[in-house]
C-alpha cells in the first residue's frame, strides 16, 4: 500500500478548478476540525469544490450541478429545487432516508438533528458559496447526529474579492440576480434572486437567499456574526408514469399534479468568537438561532393531503483547540434545544375505491408539537510520530430527548374519534410521550506521509443517526409506539493522494456496513433492525495537460446490498442490490483557460444502470450528459458567461422508480437549455489585465 501511495493519487483534498496544482499550494478546509487547518493533515476523504478558483465557470442554478464535479456524491434532482441524496449511499428515500448526512452552511446545521429535511440543501447559498466541502463517510468526533453517510459544508466566502453584480437569463424563463457587496470594513453581503418558469407545466419556482456578515478583533477576540436568509415558493411537478414515459417529448413536459406547490423559509444567525490566549491555545464559542418553516401539497399520497411544518431554536458550538507540536487535541461540547411542530390535513375525500376513500379520511390526520434538546461531548486527539506518520483517535457520546404532545385524539381514528371502514384509518397518532437516545461513537486513523505532497491513510470510523420526530410520532397502520434506536454505521477506508507539479490525484477504498437500520415493514410499521453494507472505490484526477488546459476526471464505483433477510413479497432481500443504487457514476470535464482568462469546459457525466425497487425486477438503464460552459472577460470589470447544458437534446430520467401501484414512474430530465449572463465587478481587488 505504501508503493501504491507514491504512484497513485492529491493532498487529502483535489481542489477542483486548481489549473496547474503547484506543489507548494497549501489547501485550507474547516470542516473536519471546526477550524482552518491544512488539508494535507487530514487522513479521511475530505474533497473541496473551490467555487472561486473556477471563476464563476459551474453557474449552477442546482447544487446538483455543483456536487457532480466531486466523487461519491449523487444527487438525483426532483421538480424545481428539490432533490434525493446519496453520499456513499444509495439514493435515499422513503423512510429513514432524511438526516443520513449532514448538510450544512459555515459549519451551523441547516436544520436542527431530529427534524430533517430531505431537500435541506436548497436552503443553502450555494450559488454565491466561495468553495463547498464534502467529507466522505461517517463525521469527525466534531460533528454529531445526521453525520451517517457524511457532511456537506457549504462555505460562503468573506470580504476577499471585488464586489459584483450580474444577471443570467435561461431558457424556459429563467432569469437570475445576483449581488455581491463587500464593505471596506469586514462586512459584506450576497444576494441571489431567481426565477424559473420550468420545463414542465406549472413546474416554476421564485427563490430569494441572502447572506449578510461583519467581521472585527478586539485584543485577544476575534469575532465574526452573521445572518442567512432563504425563502422558496415553488409550483411542483410530480412523477410521469408508464416504462419509458420520460423518452417521450410531449409526456416529459407534462404535470399529472398541477396543484402541487412547497413554501419553505429558513433564517439562521450565529456568531463565532474566537479567544487566542497564544499560538498554541485558543477557544472558539458559536452560538446560533434558527428558524425554518415549511408548506407543501403532498402530491405522491392519496388525497393529496396539507403538510405544515416548521422548528426553531437555539444551540452553542465550543471548541478548545491545543497545539503542542507533537500533538493537537481538540475538545468541545455542543448543545441545542428546539420547538418543532407538524400538522397534517386533507381537505376532501380520496379519490379511487371503497377502500382509499375510507382508510384516507379528509379532516387532521396528525398535529403533534415536540420538544427536542441534544447534549454531546467530543474530543479528536492528533498525534505526530516522527516526521512521518500521525495517528489521529476521536470520540463523541451524543444524548438527544424528545417530549411530544399530540393535538388530536391518540389512535387510528378519524380527527372527530369516529372509525375508518376497512380496520381503521391508515394514519395512527401515539399518546404522549417522552423519548431518549444516547449513543458513542469512536474514530480512529493512521497517516503515512513521506513528504509534503504524497500521502496514505488508513481509517476506522463510526457513525449513527438519531431517530427523526417523524419517524416517532407520525406513524401508520396500527402501530401506536416506533421502538426505535439510532442508526449505527461502521466503516473502514483506505485511501492515497498524490500531487507532482501538475498532476494531482486521490483514491479511496471504502467498506462500510449499517445496522439497525430504519424501514417500513409489510404492516406500515416504523422498525429498526434493517441492515444494508457499502464497499466501493472512488477516484479524483486533474492533469494539466498543457499549458491552460486541464483534464479531470471524477468516478466511483460502488455496490450498495442489502445485509440482513427480509422478505418482501416473498423475496428475501438479502444479497440483492438496495434500490436506486447505481454502480457507476461520475465524470470528465476538459477545460481550457487563455493569458485573457477566457475559458471553455465540455462536461461528460454517465450515471449506469440501477435497479428501481428492492426486488431488483425493473432496471432503469442510465444515461451520459454532455454539458458546455464559457467564460471571457470583456475588460477589467465585465464578465459575460454561457452554458449549455444537455448539449445532446438527450432523454433521460433524473430518478427512476417503481411501486405496484403506478409501475415505472419517473422525474424526467431537463431539455436542452441555454443560458446567458453578464457581471459587473468592481473594487480595489480586481486584477489589473
Amino acid at each position: 500500500m505504501l508503493a501504491l501511495a507514491q504512484c497513485l493519487l492529491l493532498p487529502a483534498v483535489h481542489a477542483q478548478g486548481n489549473d496547474g496544482a503547484s506543489a507548494d499550494v497549501e489547501e485550507i478546509v474547516v470542516t473536519a476540525r471546526r477550524r482552518p487547518s491544512d488539508a494535507r493533515s487530514v487522513g479521511r476523504s475530505l474533497s473541496v469544490l473551490d467555487l472561486e478558483r473556477l471563476g464563476g465557470l459551474p453557474g449552477q442554478t442546482h447544487v446538483q450541478e455543483a456536487l457532480t464535479r466531486l466523487p461519491g456524491v449523487n444527487l438525483q434532482r426532483g421538480n424545481g429545487q428539490e432533490y434525493l441524496p446519496a453520499l456513499r449511499s444509495p439514493v435515499l428515500t422513503g423512510a429513514g432516508a432524511c438526516g443520513a448526512l449532514l448538510t450544512a452552511e459555515d459549519g451551523i446545521p441547516l436544520t436542527s438533528p431530529g427534524f430533517c429535511n430531505i431537500n435541506e440543501l436548497f436552503f443553502a447559498h450555494h450559488e454565491a458559496a466561495s468553495r463547498i466541502e464534502v467529507l466522505r463517510g461517517p463525521g469527525t468526533a466534531v460533528y454529531g447526529g445526521n453525520a451517517l453517510h457524511g457532511i456537506v459544508n457549504v462555505i460562503t466566502a468573506r470580504s476577499a474579492g471585488p464586489s459584483l453584480a450580474g444577471l443570467e437569463l435561461g431558457s424556459y424563463g429563467l432569469a437570475r440576480f445576483r449581488l455581491n457587496r463587500f464593505g471596506e470594513s469586514d462586512s459584506g453581503l450576497r444576494l441571489t434572486a431567481v426565477r424559473d418558469g420550468g420545463f414542465r407545466e406549472d413546474s416554476g419556482y421564485r427563490q430569494l437567499k441572502l447572506n449578510a456578515f461583519r467581521s472585527g478583533s478586539g485584543r485577544a477576540w476575534d469575532w465574526t456574526a452573521a445572518l442567512a436568509v432563504s425563502g422558496l415558493d415553488q409550483d411542483t411537478a410530480g412523477y410521469i408514469t408508464g416504462l419509458d414515459s420520460y423518452r417521450d417529448r410531449q409526456t416529459a413536459r407534462s404535470n399529472p399534479d398541477p396543484e402541487a406547490f412547497r413554501k419553505a423559509l429558513n433564517l439562521r444567525a450565529w456568531a463565532r468568537l474566537q479567544y487566542r490566549r497564544s499560538e498554541a491555545w485558543s477557544l472558539v464559542l458559536t452560538p446560533y438561532l434558527r428558524y425554518s418553516r415549511m408548506r407543501f401539497r403532498m402530491h405522491f399520497l392519496p388525497g393529496d393531503p396539507f403538510e405544515r411544518n416548521g422548528h426553531s431554536g437555539a444551540g452553542l458550538q465550543t471548541a478548545a483547540h491545543i497545539d503542542r507540536g507533537t500533538w493537537l487535541l481538540t475538545a468541545g461540547l455542543d448543545l441545542e434545544y428546539a420547538q418543532g411542530d407538524l400538522r397534517q390535513w386533507q381537505e376532501g375525500d380520496a379519490a379511487g375505491s371503497a377502500f382509499v376513500r375510507a382508510v384516507f379520511p379528509a379532516g387532521d390526520h396528525y398535529d403533534y408539537e415536540v420538544d427536542a434538546g441534544w447534549f454531546a461531548p467530543f474530543a479528536h486527539l492528533d498525534l505526530r510520530i516522527g516526521s512521518r506518520w500521525t495517528a489521529s483517535f476521536g470520540a463523541r457520546y451524543e444524548r438527544a430527548r424528545y417530549d411530544y404532545r399530540t393535538m388530536l385524539p391518540a389512535g387510528r381514528t378519524r380527527d372527530d374519534l369516529t372509525p375508518c371502514g376497512f380496520g381503521g384509518c391508515r394514519y395512527s397518532r401515539p399518546a404522549n410521550r417522552a423519548d431518549s437516545f444516547g449513543t458513542f461513537s469512536p474514530k480512529a486513523s493512521i497517516m503515512w506521509s513521506p513528504s509534503g505532497n504524497a500521502r496514505a491513510w488508513l481509517s476506522l470510523s463510526h457513525g449513527f443517526r438519531m431517530p427523526q420526530a417523524t419517524e416517532l410520532y407520525r406513524l401508520q397502520g396500527a402501530q401506536a409506539t416506533a421502538d426505535l434506536r439510532p442508526e449505527q454505521l461502521r466503516a473502514a477506508e483506505l485511501g492515497a493522494s498524490f500531487r507532482r507539479e501538475a498532476f494531482a490525484a486521490q483514491v479511496a477504498l471504502y467498506h462500510m456496513r449499517k445496522r439497525d437500520v430504519l424501514f417500513r415493514d409489510a404492516e406500515l410499521f416504523n422498525r429498526a433492525g434493517g441492515g444494508t453494507r457499502h464497499e466501493g472505490f472512488e477516484i479524483d484526477v486533474s492533469w494539466q495537460a498543457l499549458s491552460g488546459l486541464t483534464v479531470e476526471l471524477v468516478g466511483s464505483v460502488a455496490r450498495h446490498r442489502y445485509d440482513r433477510d427480509y422478505l418482501l413479497g416473498g423475496v428475501n432481500l438479502n444479497g440483492l442490490d438496495v434500490d436506486t443504487a447505481p454502480r457507476r457514476f461520475g465524470g470528465t470535464r476538459i477545460r481550457w483557460r487563455d493569458a485573457s482568462d477566457r475559458q471553455v469546459e465540455l462536461e461528460w457525466l454517465w450515471t449506469s444502470g440501477y435497479f428501481m425497487e428492492p426486488q431488483n425486477r425493473h432496471r432503469y438503464p442510465g444515461h451520459e450528459i454532455v454539458n458546455l460552459r464559457a467564460r471571457a472577460a470583456l475588460g477589467r470589470r465585465v464578465i459575460a458567461y454561457l452554458r449549455l447544458l444537455n448539449l445532446t437534446g438527450r432523454a433521460y430520467a433524473d430518478r427512476a422508480d417503481y411501486t405496484v401501484f403506478s409501475g415505472e414512474r419517473y422525474f424526467p430530465g431537463r431539455p436542452r437549455s441555454l443560458y446567458a449572463g453578464l457581471e459587473w465587478r468592481w473594487g480595489a481587488s480586481i486584477p489589473n489585465k
